[in-house]
This record gives C-alpha cells, sequence and structure tokens, in this order.
C-alpha cells in the first residue's frame, strides 16, 4: 500500500518537478529523498549479425565505453537481460537532461552499428536506494 501511495504522490507532482531532479515526498512518519533518474532500455538493432571477431571487439569497446561513464558517475546500475529476447540491456543514468543521455548513447559502438536501440524514460528513486 505505501509504494502505491508513494507513486501516486509521485503521479500528481510530476509536472511541477519536471524542471527539477529532486524532491522529498513524505508518507507517514517517512520521507523521502526522491531524485530523477534516466531509465534506459536497450532492444535488439536491426543490424545484420557480427562475424565473431568484429562481436568479441564491438563488445569490448561497448563495454569500455559505458565503464568510463560508471567510472565518471554518469551510470548508476547497468546490466543484460539473461536471455534472447529483444530486449537486450537496462541503464539508470544520472545526468541532467534527456539530450545528455542521448549524446552518451549515440556513442555506444553497439548503437553507432545498429545493433542496439534505445528508448529513454525519466525515472524517479529514491536517493541512497542499493540492490542486496
Amino acid at each position: 500500500m505505501k509504494t502505491v501511495l508513494l507513486l501516486i504522490i509521485l503521479f500528481a507532482f510530476s509536472i511541477a518537478t519536471m524542471a527539477q531532479r529532486t524532491m522529498d515526498v513524505t508518507i507517514a512518519d517517512s520521507t523521502y529523498h526522491m531524485k530523477q533518474y534516466w531509465f534506459v532500455l536497450y532492444t535488439k538493432g536491426d543490424a545484420a549479425p557480427l562475424d565473431s571477431a568484429t562481436s568479441a571487439a564491438t563488445l569490448k569497446a561497448h563495454l569500455a565505453h559505458q565503464d568510463e561513464q560508471a567510472d565518471r558517475g554518469l551510470i548508476q546500475l547497468a546490466g543484460p537481460f539473461g536471455d534472447d529476447g529483444a530486449w537486450r540491456g537496462i541503464l539508470l543514468y544520472d545526468c541532467d537532461t534527456e539530450e545528455e543521455v542521448k549524446g552518451y548513447l549515440l556513442s555506444d559502438p553497439y548503437v553507432r552499428t545498429g545493433h542496439l536501440k534505445f528508448e529513454i524514460h525519466p525515472w524517479w528513486g529514491a536517493v541512497g536506494t542499493v540492490l542486496k
């Protein structure tokens, strides 16, 4: 119930908070410091499969690209899906604008070769939330 209430409150404030990236939400006796991140869904691109050597080199470049952004604090979470469906992976960016995120994604080796496409969505998360 708390989660549903939190989502309703976030939706109600979403229009008013579009220009800012943080807000506090109080539910009962708990206050959550919320921050806007950018959720990226990588999907399968339309390009033909790569040969094994090119695939390995492109993967290495793709991972180096993401590591560099993670080292700079831009990517907060990243990972591939464990099946061979159309959804290929997710990223969570900590950037000010969608345009900034798009610029990073357009320089991804897999995106440049047409092997990945992406969707970007604003996402609000409680600051300090960790995966366990």
